[in-house]
């Protein structure tokens, strides 16, 4: 069962939290946010990757990428080979950025189990 956390608001926080606290909860954040962009840059080139494999074979979605080597967030750890979406959001997320399929949401981990056939 998880865990409920209770919410605070602004108000606990400027008026209840040690500053020192806040100091660390904000350089936390800041390192996160910066791991998340590292992360969606690490998505973008693998999707550039994919798109030139599929370039070379001539054909979307025909070629079974091997599952990640290491547990992802969102992948089923479950799955042997994945292979890519052929879909409209394929073609609508391919102008914006080099990213592939299910990247509109710009959440890598949410598109990685879309990605699954």
């Amino acid at each position: 069962m998880a865990k409920k956390t209770a919410s605070l608001s602004f108000r606990d926080i400027v008026l209840g939290a040690d500053a020192e606290v806040i100091r660390q909860a904000h350089e936390a954040r800041v390192q996160i946010d910066q791991l998340v962009e590292e992360r969606q840059r690490a998505y973008e080139r693998i999707a550039a990757l994919e798109t030139q494999v599929e370039d070379i074979l001539g054909e979307p979605g025909a070629f079974p990428f091997p599952a990640p080597p290491l547990t992802v967030a969102g992948f089923d750890p479950k799955a042997d080979a994945v292979t890519r979406g052929t879909g409209s959001a394929k073609k609508s997320a391919r102008p914006s950025s080099p990213a592939s399929a299910g990247e509109e949401n710009a959440d890598p981990a949410d598109s990685a189990s879309s990605e699954e056939n």
